[in-house]
């Protein structure tokens, strides 16, 4: 008789909260965590978790069984690179018609971005979404938000602008030529306009797209002003002046309020639904945790690590 091991008892209670919380979100979705950084290899891995359950929901159309054409995404990073992103958005959709978004705790930069793509976002007054801040290798294996880098190169450059003598700035004028790489910074402000390139393609195509009457007047809604709204929300949350801080965490109030009006699923004010939603996610982490995982890919097929 095989010895069961504790690894296959968590990760088979692992997938029946998995499975709890498909049902509380409606049935007929599959659900997938992804709580890894917004870098490669997790985009290849993100696709090959989605080609398996792919190939497992095909298996059940052959048997009458209709397939899920709609995915759960609970989500949570630090963020990284906006490619990979991208990359990830693609096989998402490749598979699925619906994707919607679930923030138990954070989803940061490229995250953010991520988060944006669906067609539906949950969080509750503990999740934060953060500014779209684009990260880039430092060099040592850290990652360090690019918006801080481009807003130090620009008070720089401001202040030996404004100096009446240059002799005045010569320590600003020397860091300036030792620390900052004109390729990088290149890059970094490519990166974010990229950023909101693909926030203006992704809103009005997926998170606005049942958007067809203003709430308040019952106007009807244009593409025009979907567009409108998603460049909006573009440029604030890619606004460094107005969020200061890479790590700055920004609510669902945040989100709804008047600046940005985006509008976000509180699933917090639905008990059994948190249940589910904190009980997986929890378990999750704290498996993570004890077999050392920085980060992983979840499904009921099981795990995906780097």
């Amino acid at each position: 008789m095989e010895r069961i091991k504790s690894e296959q008892l968590v990760e088979a209670f692992l997938n029946g909260l998995s499975a709890d919380l498909s049902k509380a979100l409606g049935g007929e979705m599959d659900v997938i965590a992804i709580f890894t950084p917004m870098t490669q290899p997790w985009d290849d891995l993100l696709r090959l978790a989605i080609e398996d359950l792919d190939e497992l929901n095909q298996d059940q159309v052959a048997s009458g069984t209709p397939a899920p054409n709609r995915l759960a995404v609970v989500l949570e990073t630090t963020g990284g690179y906006i490619e990979t992103v991208e990359r990830m958005v693609r096989a998402m959709r490749q598979h699925y018609e619906e994707v919607i978004f679930i923030i138990p705790n954070y989803a940061y930069s490229a995250g953010t971005v991520l988060a944006l793509s669906g067609d539906d976002i949950l969080m509750d007054y503990h999740s934060i979404l953060g500014p779209i801040d684009p990260q880039y290798g430092s060099g040592n294996g850290d990652y360090v938000p690019g918006m801080g880098y481009l807003a130090k190169y620009n008070e720089l450059v401001q202040k030996i602008n404004a100096a009446p003598d240059a002799s005045q700035v010569r320590a600003e004028i020397s860091y300036l030529v030792e620390k900052f790489d004109p390729g990088k910074l290149f890059h970094i402000e490519q990166a974010i306009e990229h950023s909101k390139s693909l926030l203006k393609e992704w809103l009005p195509k997926y998170k606005f797209k049942n958007w067809t009457s203003r709430s308040q007047t019952g106007d009807l809604v244009t593409e025009e002003d979907r567009q409108e709204r998603a460049y909006r929300v573009a440029e604030v949350l890619g606004d460094a002046h107005r969020w200061h801080s890479h790590g700055r965490g920004i609510t669902c109030d945040d989100l709804g309020s008047e600046e940005i009006k985006l509008k976000i699923n509180n699933y917090g004010t639905n008990a059994d639904l948190k249940k589910y939603v904190r009980n997986y996610r929890d378990l999750l982490v704290d498996y993570m945790g004890k077999r050392s995982w920085p980060a992983a890919i979840h499904t009921k097929q099981g795990f995906r690590n780097s």
